[in-house]
């Protein structure tokens, strides 16, 4: 081979890997570039009055579940889209295609497993007996004759309903959290059966003005989870992925602990 034609070699073989390296780097750029910019849209059906799992402050949506799930969409390039709405109605709105994931503090159990998927769970609590600081009901037993109120579709209505069965009393329900406590904080029901955590923040945030107290020990042993339409199966593995990412980082444990540091 003379100088020309070695010259000329050594010249065509440098173009060509310059052409493959450039190949690699923009396909690798435009695979990182498609990741940002395109995640999949999920709606999220969620209470906006039920803290510290999520609620409204300021007129934005806070709390621990809204950091857990912003936190799994981080990681699972997923992009969430918050729908407001009542309890009653997140299982209705999954099996009609109008939510993806409904997501307040939501337990599992055999009823709801037939209508939804469940996720890993991410929580444990209990339900739990509340009556104002000033009433006389100081046992179950008490509770004869008296006006247990909940939360309607919710699991602390169906306790409610076998509290007040297993106690001689009555039990009602109401569409909203909010109101639930204020039925009890203004005399028209005598006990209110609550989630632990979300009973918790309240009475901390209270202060001196809190009106409520815990009778006895939890009534159950809940796991949270968050609930997801049957035809996502591939969405039920992506929070399930990112939800385990969150807890290996860490991200997980200081969400929990500034928002439910008994």
């Amino acid at each position: 081979m003379d100088m020309k034609k070695s010259t000329l070699f050594i010249t065509t073989i440098c173009v060509l890997l310059v052409i493959l390296s450039g190949c690699g780097d923009n396909s690798t750029h435009t695979s990182e570039k498609s990741n940002t910019e395109n995640p999949t849209t999920v709606a999220v059906a969620v209470l906006n009055n039920y803290p510290p799992l999520i609620y409204k402050d300021q007129g934005q949506l806070s709390g621990m579940d809204y950091d857990i799930l912003n936190a799994i969409a981080k990681h699972e390039n997923l992009a969430l889209e918050y729908k407001e709405m009542k309890f009653d109605g997140f299982f209705a709105a999954l099996q009609a295609r109008q939510a993806d994931v409904a997501a307040s503090g939501i337990t599992i159990t055999d009823e709801r497993k037939e209508i939804v998927d469940f996720t890993d769970v991410y929580y444990e609590s209990g339900l739990v007996l509340v009556t104002r600081n000033d009433s006389s009901i100081e046992t179950f037993e008490d509770l004869k004759d008296k006006t247990i109120v909940a939360t309607n579709g919710s699991t602390t209505h169906e306790m409610a309903k076998e509290v007040a069965a297993q106690y001689d009393a009555k039990s009602k329900a109401l569409k909203e959290t909010d109101t639930v406590y204020l039925d009890v904080e203004n005399g028209y029901s005598d006990a209110l059966i609550m989630n632990r955590p979300p009973l918790l923040y309240k009475m901390k945030v209270s202060g001196d003005n809190n009106k409520l107290k815990i009778v006895g020990e939890n009534l159950t042993i809940d796991r949270y989870a968050y609930a997801v339409s049957k035809d996502k199966p591939e969405l039920k593995e992506k929070l399930n992925s990112g939800l385990q990412k969150i807890k290996i980082s860490g991200e997980y444990d200081e969400i929990v602990d500034k928002w439910l540091s008994e």
